[in-house]
């Protein structure tokens, strides 16, 4: 570290000296076809940090080392433009920069991949995806991910509900791979990831990672997705890419208002035939149509909803500074929830309670809510920069505030948990979750000598508050009926210090060398409820046939974090790293990485990557890459400790979440955390011309000690070991480095673009297809002679478990994901008109049953088809009207004896939810 303060002063200090012998290059950058000016595009010195963003009029001024320099202009629809210059001290040098429209995107600038900043996508020697405005926009939904899922084909997140906080946060993969093995930069700096541990039954169960619906996607220009692995390039987590989403920084006023809703028709309820068993096993079971005192809530009905309303407005100014720019974004969403659940067929009264004011005939069967979660959240973003002397200074971030709303399971009046004083009829338990995250990074770069250098500091908080309302604290009797369940909380900072150089050393092209440093601070703490939201009152149910009997603590749904489970835990990080890449030849580009890193909790590592690219002839290239990764368990894994309400086939359990270092977890067979270790193999071919560019790539993803929860440790064995230490819960788990997986898989995009019937016309396909196995399996669960679980260990073999991690467990990982994504793409503008329609294939997913495989189910592939049509009105306004799931596609209905008796008719593991169409108008205005 006395190094790194050291260069540090070294550089401030050198300032004053370089600007000395600055130079300064200014122009335009316009259309070359029309002859407008571009405001907004990026300008900057390849080889160097230097760099800057066009006004109003398209004009732009950079201060520059003296002699020759080469500058490149990029912008969004427009192909890279290139021009070399010679800069003399405190001369003024002036350029102009015509760019030609860019249908098919091959030549869009990447800035990651590649610490060269003249790298285009085609010429990456690694996969890139670019989205730019124009593709985000074309998009009804308002969530971040969701935008993502429709366009990125090795990109999968989850829309499952009655998962606790994962309701509100969801978790996200590429390649199919785990949601912390996804590192999410902001302008090319590390964003902080969620306090939240996913912890129930959904995609990246037991992972944590970066809420990406925290950043508005009125507030992102472009998003940069690499798909390889890059943990020597970027950090540890980078195992299965890098996502960077770059800010706006342009001038002018922006502003956009939608409104949608979901409008669709679906069968509910369940047919005598339908959802049966493959050996139909259970044919000839009641239709889930309840008939009892002479009540039957009918057989399956056509339903129409209109439900999820959601109100975007986002509002954007951009303008100059001084020399320099700033944009400050403002955004408002607000969605109401959606609700597929099917009708309560179950008994709701114990014999005799209440009389006639409650009676089965009368009680309202819709006793659920299994949807989307509804939400209002507001969001500010800025980014901007200004020269200072001759160095460049900058600053962006933002802050986000979700106030969220989902349901638990409902709690029936004859149920122990449900207090009939104040909940005759049950009630229905709701997570009103608040998560705040706010994040600010500021920076300095230019160059001393010849060198680059960009010095930065980066320092992010997420707040996850689980605030429960409608529910009550069964074993006390004072009727409060919300509580503060406490707060999950994580922070992170950065210092970074990244140089950047080149060599001439006789190759094809300059060698590049960047070589930087970094130290990272990290805290997660876990704060404790108000006291009645864990506490045991101690009164037992008071009525009805289990009068006398013991009756859970806590609120019921989410019991609070009691002080026991309170933590605040910290760590650090020092890392460096050495970059090179040039091209050997005119065909041939080389580039090697190496990174060591030391965490205070985990040790050293060190990490290394080697890829390259060689072009055949002018169109056609070949890549491939070669790399190791590296991930320490979170902070949330190694801490997090927690006692919460699960459903194992249909049976409600209090069960426990130990940390790895209790004694409780000890005692259970719990061993110290130790990180993730990875390979990662990718090989490719790339097609470009100016019409049609082809990139196909095929990869694999070797991981050794991937971190997971163990099974729910159930049964009267282990509430009686878990009650011998004062622990109020039927059931235990824990964190454990249990599963060794390897994937494969290959990712195709194509695109193509024309001019047809004077307009434009682009067709973009995109193809991702991945198989992960889990190679360590060494036990055979339910006696069929197949290996399909981890062994467990000799603590909870004496207690009578057998398996640490099942089959069901083993199915996240191989199976819960689509093995196979498509996107087709076509858009079409002519004049004012423009003209969008994309279609989504999402390949299958299985649910494996924890012990029997008959009753494991495969959701089908499903195709979605997406529309919009947009008109430009003049005068910078612009009205759309689209739908996403056009044809109002569902998943698969699940067996019936898995939909908790008819109530939860699609599962979770839908990849695109189970919500139907959803409609919207937008309005936007640029000036």
């Amino acid at each position: 570290m006395k190094q790194i303060v050291l260069l540090i002063a070294v550089l401030l200090a050198g300032m004053g000296t370089a600007h000395a012998q600055q130079g300064t290059v200014q122009g335009t950058v316009r259309d070359a076809q029309s002859g407008d000016p571009l405001p907004g595009a990026n300008i900057s010195i390849v080889g160097t940090s230097i760099g800057a963003v066009s006004g109003p009029d398209g004009e732009f001024s950079l201060s520059v080392a003296p002699g020759e320099v080469e500058i490149q202009a990029s912008f969004v629809g427009f192909g890279l433009r290139r021009t070399v210059a010679t800069v003399a001290a405190g001369a003024v040098t002036t350029v102009e920069l015509a760019l030609s429209a860019d249908l098919i995107g091959a030549g869009e600038l990447v800035v990651i991949g590649s610490r060269n900043t003249g790298r285009s996508v085609i010429e990456s020697a690694v996969p890139v995806d670019v989205l730019t405005p124009r593709d985000l926009e074309a998009i009804g939904y308002t969530e971040t991910t969701q935008l993502l899922n429709l366009l990125i084909p090795s990109y999968n997140t989850t829309q499952s509900s009655i998962t606790d906080g994962t309701d509100h946060v969801r978790p996200a993969t590429l390649r199919g791979l785990g949601p912390d093995h996804v590192l999410v930069l902001i302008n090319g700096k590390r964003r902080h990831t969620g306090a939240l541990v996913h912890v129930n039954g959904s995609m990246g169960r037991g992972s944590t990672g970066v809420d990406l619906n925290a950043i508005p996607a009125s507030a992102i220009e472009r998003v940069e997705v690499l798909r390889d692995g890059a943990a020597a390039q970027y950090g540890s987590d980078a195992i299965a890419g890098v996502i960077n989403i770059v800010l706006k920084e342009r001038a002018g006023f922006d502003a956009n208002v939608s409104y949608g809703q979901h409008l669709s028709s679906v069968t509910r309820g369940y047919a005598e035939s339908e959802g049966l068993l493959p050996d139909a096993r259970d044919a000839g079971s009641d239709a889930y149509s309840w008939d009892g005192d002479g009540v039957n809530i009918g057989s399956p009905e056509d339903v129409t909803y209109t439900d999820g309303e959601t109100v975007n407005v986002n509002l954007g100014y951009g303008a100059e500074v001084g020399e320099g720019t700033m944009y400050i974004s403002a955004t408002l969403r607000d969605r109401g929830y959606t609700n597929r659940a099917g009708l309560d067929p179950r008994g709701q009264y114990y014999d005799g309670f209440g009389g006639a004011n409650y009676t089965e005939e009368t009680f309202d069967r819709l006793n659920h809510r299994f949807g989307n979660g509804a939400f209002t959240e507001y969001a500010a973003f800025l980014n901007g920069s200004m020269p200072v002397g001759a160095a460049q200074a900058y600053i962006f971030g933002g802050y986000s505030y979700r106030d969220g709303q989902s349901g638990c399971y409902f709690r029936r009046s004859l149920d122990n948990r449900t207090n009939r004083d104040i909940y005759p009829d049950g009630f229905l338990p709701m997570i009103a979750a608040k998560v705040a995250d706010g994040s600010i990074a500021g920076g300095i770069k230019g160059a001393f000598g010849d060198w680059a250098y960009d010095l930065s500091e980066t320092f992010g908080t997420n707040a996850f508050t689980f605030d429960m309302e409608n529910t009550h604290n069964a074993s006390q009797r004072n009727g409060q009926t919300e509580f503060d369940a406490g707060t999950l909380f994580f922070a992170q900072s950065s210092t970074n210090l990244d140089l950047f150089r080149s060599f001439d050393m006789g190759f094809s092209s300059p060698v590049s060398v960047a070589l930087g440093a970094e130290f990272r601070y990290e805290n997660y703490q876990i704060r404790a409820g108000e006291e009645n939201s864990y506490a045991n009152g101690g009164i037992p149910v008071d009525d009805g046939p289990s009068a006398g009997a013991g009756t859970a603590a806590g609120c019921q749904c989410f019991p609070g974090f009691s002080p026991s489970s309170e933590q605040d835990e910290a760590r650090t990080n020092v890392g460096v790293y050495l970059d090179v890449e040039t091209d050997i030849t005119s065909a041939l580009q080389l580039g090697i990485a190496g990174r060591f890193e030391n965490y205070s909790d985990f040790g050293s590592t060190f990490t290394g990557k080697v890829a390259g690219r060689y072009e055949i002839n002018p169109v056609i290239a070949l890549r491939g890459a070669a790399s190791t990764g590296y991930r320490a368990p979170s902070l949330a894994q190694s801490w997090f400790t927690s006692i919460a309400t699960n459903f194992i086939n249909g049976v409600p359990f209090e069960v426990g979440t130990f940390a790895v270092a209790s004694p409780t977890a000890r005692a259970l067979g719990a061993e110290d955390l130790t990180p993730e270790t990875s390979i990662n193999f990718s090989a490719g071919i790339t097609f470009a011309t100016e019409m049609l560019s082809l990139t196909v790539d095929a990869y694999q993803v070797d991981i050794t000690d991937r971190i997971t929860f163990t099974e729910n440790f159930t049964g009267s064995t282990i509430a009686d070991f878990l009650a011998t230490r004062g622990i109020n819960a039927n059931g235990g788990r824990f964190f454990t480095n249990a599963i060794d997986s390897k994937t494969q898989g290959i990712d195709i995009i194509a695109r193509y673009g024309t001019s047809v019937a004077g307009g434009d016309l682009r067709l973009t396909l995109g193809a991702n297809f991945t198989d992960t196995e889990v190679t360590n399996l060494d036990f055979d669960s339910n006696g069929d002679g197949e290996l399909d679980a981890i062994a467990a260990p000799d603590q909870l073999k004496a207690l009578g478990k057998s398996t640490l991690v099942g089959r069901n467990r083993i199915g996240d990982y191989q199976d819960l994901q689509p093995n196979s994504k498509i996107n087709a793409q076509v858009n079409f503008d002519k004049g004012a008109l423009a003209l969008m329609l994309r279609v989504n294939r999402f390949g299958e997913v299985t649910n494996l049953h924890s012990s029997d495989p008959v009753r494991d189910q495969t959701l089908s592939a499903k195709v979605l088809t997406d529309m919009e049509v947009a008109y430009r009105l003049g005068g910078g306004l612009r009205f759309s009207v689209g739908a996403n799931n056009l044809l109002d596609v569902y998943p698969d209905k699940s067996f019936k004896s898995s939909s908790f008796n008819g109530i939860f008719p699609y599962s979770g593991a839908s990849p695109f939810g189970f919500s139907g169409r959803f409609v919207y108008t937008r309005l936007t205005y640029h000036l």
